[in-house]
């Protein structure tokens, strides 16, 4: 639901919209827009974008087939990155853009090459809803803590956070627990459960 305001969406997941709405492609338009994606971004994300008064509707999903929505309010000092099969929508006031994978993480992770990566406009809070096939949570990582886990537990994180796909232990035969992620440093972590886990 809009009232004078924006939302961008994801790409092809528009079903309808109905109200005194424009429509437009997201891009950056000015300069400081311009420096954070080339500094801290691959390339721009160019989404659909809704801007007015009314309501924009997204397919619905196949039958059996549900997704978990968990809404992230974020400040200008946050930037979060989202596995890019996540992002469902997010409000206007954002500089969007996305980031390439390293063939580490690929090589660990199953939501292709690239992340969605956002931040607040200066002075301004932002909103992302994203949707994931499982229940999902924030959990905030303070100094001198560590996640290690051995599936892809983490689907978003802020850029205070340091992610690593390394191997838990000594190489050879029986020495240590193989390939696992590892995130360490302060800042905020979008984990989400694997199905019927019932993650706390």
């Amino acid at each position: 639901s809009l009232n004078n305001s924006g939302v961008i969406i994801q790409k092809g997941t528009l079903h309808r919209c109905v109200g005194q709405l424009s429509y437009g492609v997201y891009k950056t338009d000015n300069r400081l827009k311009d420096i954070w994606v080339s500094l801290t971004t691959d390339m721009e994300y160019n989404a659909p974008l809704y801007k007015g008064t009314g309501r924009v509707y997204l397919e619905p999903r196949k039958k059996g087939n549900f997704l978990y929505y968990t809404p992230i309010e974020f400040s200008e000092t946050d930037q979060w990155e989202f596995d890019d099969g996540i992002f469902q929508f997010c409000s206007d006031n954002v500089v969007l853009g996305t980031k390439k994978l390293k063939f580490r993480q690929m090589v660990g992770s199953n939501e292709g090459t690239w992340r969605i990566a956002l931040k607040a406009l200066p002075g301004q809070n932002a909103q992302v809803v994203v949707g994931t096939a499982a229940p999902a949570r924030v959990i905030e990582l303070r100094r001198g803590e560590t996640v290690i886990a051995d599936y892809d537990l983490v689907k978003g994180f802020t850029n205070t956070i340091e992610e690593d796909y390394r191997k838990l232990g000594h190489l050879g035969k029986g020495g240590g627990e193989g390939y696992v992620w590892v995130y360490s440093g302060e800042g905020k972590l979008l984990i989400s459960e694997m199905e019927g886990m019932g993650l706390s």
